[in-house]
Protein backbone atom coordinates (compact mmCIF):
# COMPACT_ATOMS: atom_id res chain seq x y z
CA UNK A 1 0.00 0.00 0.00
CA UNK A 2 1.09 3.51 -0.69
CA UNK A 3 1.25 6.17 2.01
CA UNK A 4 -1.70 8.04 0.51
CA UNK A 5 -3.91 4.95 0.81
CA UNK A 6 -2.94 4.56 4.48
CA UNK A 7 -3.92 8.14 5.25
CA UNK A 8 -7.47 7.62 3.97
CA UNK A 9 -8.22 4.76 6.38
CA UNK A 10 -9.54 5.85 9.78
CA UNK A 11 -7.77 2.97 11.62
CA UNK A 12 -4.37 3.78 10.16
CA UNK A 13 -1.65 5.54 12.18
CA UNK A 14 -2.47 8.64 10.13
CA UNK A 15 -6.14 8.63 11.18
CA UNK A 16 -5.56 11.04 14.05
CA UNK A 17 -3.76 13.49 11.77
CA UNK A 18 -6.61 13.25 9.27
CA UNK A 19 -9.17 14.03 12.00
CA UNK A 20 -7.08 16.95 13.27
CA UNK A 21 -6.95 18.52 9.81
CA UNK A 22 -10.73 18.50 9.40
CA UNK A 23 -12.69 21.70 9.89
CA UNK A 24 -14.13 22.25 13.36
CA UNK A 25 -17.88 21.91 13.68
CA UNK A 26 -19.95 23.89 16.13
CA UNK A 27 -21.25 22.72 19.47
CA UNK A 28 -24.89 22.52 18.36
CA UNK A 29 -24.04 20.57 15.22
CA UNK A 30 -21.88 18.15 17.20
CA UNK A 31 -24.66 17.73 19.78
CA UNK A 32 -27.20 17.04 17.02
CA UNK A 33 -24.87 14.46 15.46
CA UNK A 34 -24.48 12.83 18.90
CA UNK A 35 -28.26 12.63 19.29
CA UNK A 36 -28.70 11.20 15.81
CA UNK A 37 -25.91 8.63 16.01
CA UNK A 38 -26.73 7.40 19.52
CA UNK A 39 -30.52 7.66 19.12
CA UNK A 40 -30.87 9.80 22.24
CA UNK A 41 -33.85 11.83 21.01
CA UNK A 42 -35.38 11.75 24.50
CA UNK A 43 -32.76 14.34 25.50
CA UNK A 44 -34.27 17.03 23.26
CA UNK A 45 -37.34 17.81 25.42
CA UNK A 46 -35.24 17.53 28.57
CA UNK A 47 -32.65 20.04 27.36
CA UNK A 48 -35.41 22.30 25.98
CA UNK A 49 -37.23 22.30 29.31
CA UNK A 50 -34.05 23.13 31.20
CA UNK A 51 -33.28 25.98 28.81
CA UNK A 52 -36.81 27.41 29.21
CA UNK A 53 -36.57 27.15 32.99
CA UNK A 54 -33.23 28.95 32.92
CA UNK A 55 -34.63 31.67 30.67
CA UNK A 56 -37.61 32.09 32.98
CA UNK A 57 -35.37 32.41 36.03
CA UNK A 58 -33.23 35.02 34.28
CA UNK A 59 -36.28 37.03 33.24
CA UNK A 60 -37.79 36.72 36.74
CA UNK A 61 -34.87 38.66 38.21
CA UNK A 62 -35.05 41.42 35.60
CA UNK A 63 -37.45 44.25 34.94
CA UNK A 64 -39.70 41.89 32.98
CA UNK A 65 -40.80 40.05 36.14
CA UNK A 66 -44.18 41.84 36.54
CA UNK A 67 -45.09 40.93 32.98
CA UNK A 68 -44.16 37.28 33.44
CA UNK A 69 -46.16 36.89 36.62
CA UNK A 70 -49.33 38.13 34.90
CA UNK A 71 -49.03 35.30 32.36
CA UNK A 72 -49.34 32.69 35.11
Amino acid sequence: MAASEDESKPDSPYGFEHQAEQEDIGFLQEFFLFLRDNKKWWLVPLIGSLLLLGLLSILATSGAAPFIYTVF
